[in-house]
C-alpha cells in the first residue's frame, strides 16, 4: 500500500514538473532570471528581453514575441553591451552564438560557432550598432558584422 502511494505521489511531481516546464516553453517573452531590465527602440517597434533562458524580442508589427533559445551571457558588467536594439536590429550576443532579429525580415539571423568577445575592458569597441548593420568581435576569433541584405560576414575591424 505505501509503495503504491509513493508511485502515485512521484507520478504527480512529474506531471506538474512537466506541465510548469511545457507552460514555460510556451511563453515566448519568458527568457529566465537572472535577466536584464528590456530594452526597446526608439520607435517602439521592438523590445528585447534577454535572460538566463535565452532572447525574445517583441516585434511590433507581427504584434508577436519571438524568442531565441541560446546559452547567454548575464554578468551584470555586460548589460546594455550583449542585449542592444535600435530601430531595425535587436542584437543578443551569447558565450556560442552571436543573434540579431532583423526587424525587416521578422526572424533571427544567427550566426554559429564564436561567441563574443565580452571582455570588460573592451566592451566599448567590441559591440557596435547602426542603422545599417550590426558588428562584433568574437572571442578569439574575427569581427563578424550583420547586413540585412548581405547577412553575416566577417570583417577587418
Amino acid at each position: 500500500m505505501k509503495r503504491t502511494g509513493i508511485v502515485i505521489l512521484l507520478a504527480a511531481v512529474l506531471m506538474l514538473s512537466w506541465a510548469l516546464a511545457c507552460h514555460a516553453q510556451q511563453d515566448p517573452a519568458n527568457v529566465g532570471t537572472p535577466a536584464f531590465k528590456p530594452v526597446s527602440s526608439k520607435s517602439g517597434n521592438m523590445t528585447l528581453r534577454y535572460g538566463f533562458l535565452g532572447a525574445s524580442v517583441y516585434d511590433g508589427s507581427t504584434k508577436k514575441w519571438n524568442f531565441h533559445k541560446m546559452t547567454t551571457i548575464t554578468r551584470s558588467k555586460v548589460e546594455g553591451f550583449v542585449n542592444m536594439v535600435n530601430d531595425k536590429f535587436a542584437l543578443a550576443a551569447g558565450l556560442h552564438e552571436v543573434s540579431v532579429y532583423d526587424y525587416g525580415k521578422h526572424q533571427w539571423a544567427v550566426y554559429r560557432g564564436r561567441g563574443a568577445d565580452d571582455s570588460t575592458g573592451m566592451l566599448k569597441t567590441n559591440f557596435e550598432m547602426t542603422g545599417d548593420y550590426v558588428k562584433v568581435k568574437t572571442l578569439n576569433g574575427p569581427w563578424i558584422r550583420y547586413t540585412g541584405a548581405a547577412g553575416w560576414q566577417e570583417v577587418s575591424k
